[in-house]
């Protein structure tokens, strides 16, 4: 069913999901009105798509690698059902063909064994999955069983290859799963150096990512252009600095400067205004070399304003080696940090450097009017 939520007065780009009326499955409300899952669902759903079904056919490629693998079975078992099914058919046809039925001597048929059309789908079975042939089988009396033999063949050909294909691709793809130690839960906002930073933690303890790793942030708000067209879903890329590598418990951090879209957020915007982040990894094994991709979201409620996360890498004399603590590796510190946005404690240092320059000119200026009146 569709949904229809009242959202008058909210500043929020919101994605729903539409379900037609004949999907039969359970409708859930996601309260959080996510674009994207903690665990990198995306939380969009196409639906009224001109010529949906005709499309799946044309493009069977795209449509077996992207089925989920229980319905890809069921359409392997499927299809080589029905294959027994049509050359028992064959068998069938070749067999009146070449008068079986009217023979009244066994030895002089054209097909051997076979009784009832049971007996015809056994013998499908063996040719198909060319298990060698039984008490069922063709002889040279028989007039198209060359046509029948050479069809099996490319018939089982293509399906052995062609599913073969497909299994092959589905297990080499990149994977977008994550566990939900890779991600910290929450991301913070406090000073590092002087200046606001964004910084989420990232632990990739198996080795998924490690080669040719790379992250990025993006940010989806509400945005209107200068001729006054709406984004509800504005996606822009925040530059990150370069994080190193992933062998144990790393920060991301977001520099907040004038080229951030959050230079005019302050702590009391963060509370109101609604946002999310989009946080992706992407990278190799160091085991296996697949590519994989894991992702995830931070809302403006799970962005902590004044935090920062405590240590959770520690090194161990005794046996010489470092240790991670997973206790804390989603845990935060509270920390005095000014509630005003980067841009106004950016005027605010300014200010105090300027107002610090000219003290120290007006100090330099009695200094030098004291030593000519000494002079």
């Amino acid at each position: 069913m569709d949904r229809k939520i009242n959202v008058t007065g909210t500043h929020f780009p919101l994605v729903f999901k539409k379900f037609p009326k004949k999907r039969n499955r359970q409708v859930r409300y996601n309260e959080d009105n996510r674009i994207m899952s903690k665990r990198g669902r995306i939380n969009v759903y196409l639906y009224k798509i001109p010529q949906k079904s005709i499309r799946y056919v044309r493009d069977l490629w795209t449509t077996l690698v992207n089925m989920r693998w229980r319905w890809l079975m069921f359409t392997v078992a499927l299809v080589n059902l029905g294959a027994y099914f049509i050359f028992a058919e064959l068998f069938l046809l070749d067999a009146w063909v070449s008068g079986d039925f009217s023979n009244p001597v066994p030895h002089d048929r054209c097909i051997i064994g076979v009784h009832n059309f049971t007996s015809f789908f056994m013998l499908g079975i063996e040719t198909i999955t060319t298990t060698g042939y039984g008490y069922f089988h063709p002889t040279e009396n028989c007039y198209l069983v060359w046509i029948v033999l050479t069809c099996s063949t490319l018939v089982t050909i293509f399906i052995d290859g062609a599913f073969i294909s497909v299994v092959y691709v589905k297990m080499s793809r990149p994977a977008c799963k994550i566990n939900f130690s890779l991600f910290s839960k929450k991301a913070v906002i406090s000073l590092r150096n002087g200046k606001l930073c964004l910084i989420f933690r990232i632990n990739d303890s198996v080795g998924k990512h490690w080669i040719n790793s790379q992250v990025k942030l993006f940010l989806i708000t509400q945005n209107v252009s200068s001729e006054g067209e709406l984004f509800p879903n504005y996606i822009t890329e925040l530059e990150l600095l370069p994080c190193g590598a992933l062998f144990w418990p790393v920060e991301v951090v977001h520099e907040i400067n004038s080229d951030s879209p959050l230079w005019n957020i302050s702590a009391q915007d963060l509370m109101v205004t609604k946002f999310e982040l989009l946080a992706t990894l992407t990278g190799s094994s160091v085991l296996t070399g697949q590519t994989s991709k894991s992702q995830t979201s931070f809302l403006n409620d799970e962005v902590l304003w004044g935090f920062w996360f405590s240590p959770c890498l520690s090194f161990n004399p005794e046996k010489c080696e470092y240790v991670v603590n997973k206790k804390n590796f989603d845990k935060t510190i509270l920390l005095d940090t000014p509630l005003c946005s980067a841009k106004h404690l950016s005027k605010v240092e300014k200010e105090i450097s300027k107002k610090s320059v000219s003290t120290e000119c007006l100090y330099l200026s009695s200094d030098h009017e004291a030593n000519i009146h000494e002079r």
